[in-house]
């Protein structure tokens, strides 16, 4: 099954990016018929159909997206007018992206509405106030690596104990709102890695290749972005599984761990490694 296409949304949105990507999904159906050409391929792809297709899907549809955001973004600084702002962006849409009426099965001015609400989460950063409300009611270490804040760590950079941050769940470049239904603390090196990961998707897939043969050395190299890609891949799967929004479901997966691998009898690639505790959370994969 190919994640992300289904009869139900992936998992219950809380930002306009969200509902940006799940309009998307839903209504462009060039999605669709992608998927319906990968399907009656037959293909096989070294037992990575399943994943591959996957990702070749939610890449696409989250590289249109930043698209979309781009030209709202600029839109947005040339044009003052609301009213205004929708219909260039309508017209570019239609000319530079080729995202037209007649590619879109949904309300196609409520999409250029929700392109230009999400183009306006971009710049907002969290209010002194907000972050000291999420701070106060998240986990008192970070959610994704688990350090406590305020400990004081060998390799840690604050000689004075870890510092917070208030990390964006859904990246602001992807019209992640700054609510604190959408922030997590987190320490400063884990909200600085993360970046502008929203969906797994957009993280590098490619397989690992250690030097050393010992896979408990060899996955201590395991570069920090692929682990959260990983955490995050484990959230929707665990948010699309419960109904919940991916900050629920980071909570309940808790801080990721050591990465390990699924099936011994194959390689060190993205699809067969996994950073939660799979039997406490019900999210079980097998590479396919």
């Amino acid at each position: 099954m190919i994640e992300l296409l289904g009869d139900t949304d992936p998992w219950v949105a809380t930002t306009s990016g969200e509902r940006l990507l799940f309009l998307l999904l839903r209504n462009h159906q060039e999605w669709r018929v992608l998927a319906d050409s990968l399907t009656g391929a037959n293909l096989r792809i070294g037992r990575r159909y399943d994943n591959l297709s996957s990702f070749f899907i939610g890449a696409s549809v989250l590289h249109l997206q930043q698209r979309l955001l781009r030209l709202a973004h600029d839109v947005r600084d040339q044009v003052p007018d609301r009213w205004q702002q929708a219909t260039e962006l309508r017209a570019r849409a239609c000319d530079v992206i080729q995202l037209t009426p007649l590619d879109y099965d949904g309300d196609y001015g409520a999409l250029i509405e929700e392109v230009l609400t999400s183009a306006e989460q971009m710049p907002r950063e969290p209010s002194p106030g907000l972050k000291k409300l999420v701070l106060q009611n998240g986990p008192d270490s970070c959610y994704s690596c688990g350090r406590m804040f305020g400990a004081i760590y060998d390799d840690g950079p604050a000689p004075d104990g870890l510092k917070t941050t208030a990390d964006h769940i859904w990246p602001r470049a992807l019209g992640g709102d700054t609510s604190e239904a959408n922030l997590l603390p987190a320490c400063p090196s884990c909200n600085s890695a993360k970046g502008q990961i929203a969906a797994w998707q957009m993280a590098w897939i490619q397989p690992v290749v250690f030097a050393d043969v010992d896979e408990v050395n060899g996955l201590k190299s395991l570069q920090r972005e692929v682990k959260m890609a990983l955490h995050v891949r484990a959230a929707m799967t665990y948010a699309h599984k419960n109904g919940s929004t991916l900050r629920d479901a980071l909570l309940a997966i808790g801080p990721r761990e050591a990465p390990v691998r699924i099936d011994v009898d194959q390689g060190y690639d993205f699809f067969n490694l996994r950073v939660h505790d799979d039997i406490r959370t019900s999210v079980e994969w097998t590479p396919t």
